[in-house]
């Protein structure tokens, strides 16, 4: 949000102008459409100067009207603050949850469990290509980039045409897992339902046949137990990325084949719901943003009535 920059020498004749009311007016959708023309359109600064702050424009209503606006805005805004605070909480322990049920799973020893490193279960078989060669050019391309974090999911995926690639990529297809060694806290890698092209900074990784399930793997590579063990082994001299010699020294215990898949089903439809209800999280709390908005707008443009509260309280069950 751009807001205009604190002159402190100016002191606020509080016989005209109620502080709050001022505070309430600079966040206003009429005052900030205003500071983004004068700041010029799609400017991204924080602040404007002072001889740009001269050009802003205001509307002071009488002061026992500003009171009465700033008490109704402060008791709307507390119920819609408390309620993103809540929307806010329940997406983290959400995820906390299932990051716990996750670290869980890959950290026990159950019966007829093996303890195996990943050097035993999987291995990288795909060669550097280059994406320019015909047979590769319109093929999709994945870097760390079109990984989401934690989730497993890719988004703006273009082809090595559509990207203009040059330097060497990786081939991977779907039987294996995308893993991105690069800064592993953010915990990125994805199962591709598709073959094409990966970054260098990705390890295309292709679980031993009968050994390793795909998806176990994957849900391995996403616990924080792995996940803590990547960081530690990481180059800390500049970019943070994983050794792949470090990445397949990692151990763990694995059941058979046929335990991964059913524990990777549960882990899958455990993910699902965490991510539907951290939608619906996210999306109540935009709402909730969009409605402090919407006051705002009533406030400057003299919609604003006793009612607003009680409408925002409706709108917050909602």
């Amino acid at each position: 949000m751009l807001t205009p920059q604190v002159t402190y020498y100016r002191i606020l004749d509080n016989s005209v102008l109620d502080n709050r009311f001022l505070y309430y007016s600079f966040h206003s959708p009429k005052f900030q459409n205003e500071i983004k023309k004068i700041a010029g359109a799609g400017s991204t600064r924080a602040y404007i100067g002072i001889t740009q702050q001269l050009q802003l424009h205001i509307t002071i209503a009488p002061l026992a009207e500003q009171k009465r606006i700033v008490a109704i805005l402060d008791e709307a805004f507390e119920g819609i603050d408390r309620a993103i605070a809540n929307a806010e909480k329940n997406l983290a322990n959400s995820r906390e949850l299932f990051e716990s049920y996750l670290n869980a799973i890959f950290t026990q020893k159950g019966d007829g469990w093996e303890k195996k490193k990943l050097e035993d279960i999987c291995s990288i078989t795909s060669k550097l290509v280059d994406p320019r060669h015909p047979d590769f050019l319109d093929l999709p391309h994945v870097g760390a980039g079109n990984m989401i974090s934690m989730t497993g999911e890719l988004i703006e995926v273009k082809t090595a045409r559509e990207e203009e690639l040059k330097s060497g990529k990786f081939l991977f297809d779907e039987t294996m897992v995308l893993y991105s060694k690069i800064r592993p806290y953010l915990m990125k890698a994805c199962r591709p339902e598709f073959s094409g092209l990966c970054s260098a900074d990705v390890y295309p990784l292709l679980p031993n046949n009968g050994q390793l399930n795909r998806d176990f793997l994957f849900h391995l590579l996403m616990s924080r137990n792995f996940t803590n063990y990547a960081i530690s082994g990481s180059d800390r001299a500049g970019m943070p990325k994983v050794n792949r010699d470090h990445l397949f020294r990692y151990s763990t215990w694995i059941p058979n084949l046929s335990e991964q898949i059913n524990i990777a089903q549960k882990i899958d439809e455990i993910a699902f719901e965490t991510q539907r209800l951290a939608a619906i999280y996210r999306q109540k709390i935009a709402a909730l943003n969009e409605l402090k908005q919407s006051i705002l707008q009533k406030a400057f443009t003299g919609e604003l009535t006793a009612d607003t509260p009680k409408t925002a309280k409706q709108e917050i069950a909602a």
